[in-house]
């Protein structure tokens, strides 16, 4: 390895005792393998939906397909342009022109590998718009959603902004059914957009060998869960049972090479207990929504950390099982999740230097037990079940709690 590649590894490494680069190394190349593998989910589910649901606006529209005609036979064998025939202006607006034309051209040199291969499956064959679609990339989802220089007055960035929003208003909404209910929401594109745009980006990084010892890995893969959820909720309950799980295990075994080569070899690492979890109801002059919603905005303030009171922490036994905490309001609309740097009892214990609470407007109960948690986030609910995450008893969150911050755990799935 070059002194440069493995510079980062050595620098994270100097705040961890137990963990050499090497280590690091290791773990950041066998994430970035499950990464690929959970991302790929993504990207299938992603453009077929996109697909499918173009497909269905192009021919109401009296369009043979959203991608244009096909050339073509005799095209594939000579050296003209790429004759752009058939492409829906909104889809000319926001793939543009250059785009579809590198699609088309592509299809022609692999058209010309077939041929020179006898043996090739598809020799003596034409391309067709499956061999089209084919080609397009994970941003090309994205550059259909639309762009994400929101604050940008550029006319280019105007134009597609506006071609997005009709695009998705037409077309795009029916291929995210479960987040749409076939309404006409923008907020739903930007959210799907935003959501995409970051999944895109740790595909990159992971594709391209790039270290992601700083990433929040957890809040990519709820990211990838809500993406999938939108379209279909039974496709990201397949694909959590297929990798996620193996996604949340690998990426808490960052600084525990021990754990992370036992589990290689297929030690089983038990999930249970690995997260506690609160309900929260009105409490005084704030709803459990508000209470969650004032300790997102604290942490956004604070570097991630907010430090969050209850009426009373786990028990001092669990300690060394919690990694992480969960709240979630009453009704199941909103909830975050984040990593429990320490937690006790204002009467035996103070938190730690860094972590205050939120600054509360309105009259509220004060409680003494705390947590200090970093890297607090919010995660996605829907029909009361926060993605993602389930209950020991396979019960969803929050109905499986009694009383106003009863506790139990819940384990990733």
């Amino acid at each position: 390895m070059s002194p440069k590649r493995m510079e980062p590894y050595e620098q994270e490494a100097l705040a961890w005792p137990k963990v050499s680069a090497a280590d690091l190394y290791r773990w950041n190349s066998l994430f970035s393998g499950v990464a690929v593998t959970q991302n790929s989910f993504v990207e299938m589910s992603v453009r077929n939906a996109i697909d499918k649901a173009l497909l269905d606006w192009a021919h109401a529209r009296g369009y043979a397909d959203w991608l244009g005609e096909t050339p073509r036979d005799d095209w594939f064998n000579g050296d003209t342009g790429v004759p752009l025939q058939g492409v829906p202006p909104l889809i000319m607006i926001l793939l543009g022109t250059n785009q579809i034309k590198k699609i088309w051209s592509s299809c022609r040199k692999v058209y010309r590998v077939w041929q020179n291969d006898s043996t090739h499956p598809k020799h003596g064959q034409y391309p067709n718009r499956d061999d089209a679609f084919s080609q397009l990339m994970f941003g090309s989802w994205q550059q259909l959603l639309g762009p994400t220089e929101f604050k940008s007055k550029d006319h280019d960035y105007i134009r597609r902004a506006v071609a997005a929003r009709q695009l998705w208003k037409e077309a795009l909404r029916y291929a995210f059914p479960e987040l749409t209910q076939g309404k006409v929401n923008d907020q739903h594109r930007v959210k799907i957009l935003l959501d995409v745009d970051r999944i895109r980006r740790l595909h990159n990084r992971v594709s391209h060998g790039e270290n992601v010892l700083g990433i929040q890995t957890d809040q990519y893969l709820d990211k990838m869960l809500t993406v999938l959820s939108a379209i279909n909720h039974r496709i990201s309950d397949w694909v959590m049972d297929q990798t996620g799980s193996t996604y949340r295990t690998v990426a808490k075994l960052k600084y525990h090479p021990v754990l992370l080569q036992a589990y290689q070899q297929n030690d089983p690492l038990s999930s249970d207990r690995e997260i506690v979890a609160y309900k929260l109801t009105s409490d005084g002059s704030y709803s459990g929504k508000e209470v969650i919603e004032a300790h997102l905005k604290n942490a956004e303030s604070h570097e991630g950390r907010t430090l969050i009171t209850l009426g009373k922490p786990p028990l001092a036994k669990n300690k060394s099982l919690i990694r992480s905490i969960l709240l979630v309001d009453v009704e199941g609309k909103k909830a975050a999740v984040g990593e429990i740097d320490d937690y006790g009892h204002a009467d035996t214990k103070q938190p730690p230097a860094g972590y205050a609470r939120p600054a509360y407007e309105k009259p509220h109960q004060e409680r003494t037990a705390w947590f200090a948690v970093k890297n607090l986030y919010e995660a996605d609910c829907r029909d009361g079940k926060v993605i993602g995450y389930k209950t020991t008893d396979g019960l969803a969150v929050p109905s499986c709690f009694t009383g106003q911050v009863t506790m139990r755990y819940v384990r990733h799935t």
